[in-house]
């Protein structure tokens, strides 16, 4: 069996985001992934064209600590179309478990992330998981809500 290949923050990155957009896939929408490093946003997803989500995807390998990301240096442009999706990926090629997905509006980001620190930080606390683990409806209801 060959030696495991280190995997670097980019792979966990990629990772994610073809994964979220997969499973957007599976609930029937669709999905345009972004050039890579070319914005905030990874994925734009839409049911029909009438109207679209942004979505910026933090993938990690969840070695040390499994429930906190890097959000980069800038607090996001709050909006209800934006969210964030947090994945928590295993390394370990025969681990058939798949990811933990957190699903979480912008404006939860902005308001709870570290910002004041050089690697700001948007952590989920134990018993808050619930809240945003696998909330796909999140994202489905802000694609079928009506544009005001």
């Amino acid at each position: 069996m060959p030696e495991m290949i280190k995997r670097s923050a980019k792979n966990a990155g990629d990772a994610g985001e073809y994964y979220v957009a997969y499973m957007l896939s599976r609930l029937g929408i669709s999905a345009a992934l972004t050039t890579s490093g070319s914005s905030a946003v990874d994925i734009i997803a839409t049911i029909d064209g009438s109207k679209s989500i942004s979505i910026q995807v933090k993938g990690s390998w969840a070695r040390s600590a499994p429930r906190q990301w890097m959000v980069g240096k800038h607090i996001p442009a709050v909006s209800p179309d934006f969210f964030y999706v947090f994945c928590n990926m295993s390394e370990d090629i025969n681990n058939n478990n798949v990811p933990e997905i957190f699903i979480v509006p912008s404006l939860t980001v902005a308001n709870n992330s570290t910002w004041h620190h050089s690697a700001p930080l948007f952590k989920i606390a134990k018993g808050e998981d619930e809240q945003y683990l696998d909330r796909w409806d999140l994202i489905q209801s802000a694609l079928v809500q009506s544009p005001v």
